[in-house]
């Protein structure tokens, strides 16, 4: 029975003493605070509308990082990429983004004007398409598309 007891407290104190040892040793037995993303989106994006491609592309990484389903982040990351000519993350980005929330007018508006950058203007048309349902009444995104489009055409099909 003095065995039991003693087995029994030695194990309290080593829970006791387990965190206080780890702190000793250098390790943080409390865990980092999450990024906060809510001021890095929103520094993102006054990047984002600053021409700022760099900083919001830094920044936006560190959101979708942290939100790995933030179809937001991923729409402006898609912006800033397309605006500085990498058009590869750029489509990459607005794939993740229409994946995470197909109906997305943002990305779609944004993905046509790859598409139209691309010379695709029967994919940049089938988003106009989708942002037509989307907006029976009109909206913002689709305008900007539409104006995109006719720019492409007026030009060409180079924008």
């Amino acid at each position: 029975m003095k065995t039991f007891f003693a087995a029994a407290a030695l194990l309290a104190g080593l829970a006791v003493a387990a965190p206080h040892a780890a702190s000793a040793m250098g390790a943080d037995p409390t865990p980092a605070p999450p990024a906060n993303t809510k001021t890095d989106f929103d520094a993102g994006k006054q990047a984002v509308q600053a021409g700022q491609y760099d900083k919001a592309i830094e920044l936006m990484k560190k959101v979708v990082a942290v939100e790995p389903k933030n179809a937001d982040a991923y729409n402006y990351l898609g912006f800033a990429y397309r605006k500085k000519g990498d058009v590869k993350p750029a489509a990459a980005s607005y794939e993740t983004a229409l994946k995470l929330d197909a109906n997305h007018k943002g990305a779609l508006e944004y993905q046509g004007e790859l598409f139209l950058k691309l010379g695709k203007m029967d994919d940049a048309m089938k988003n106009r398409a989708r942002l037509v349902v989307l907006c029976p009444s009109g909206c913002a995104e689709l305008s900007e598309l539409d104006r995109a489009i006719a720019d492409s055409k007026a030009s060409g099909g180079a924008t």
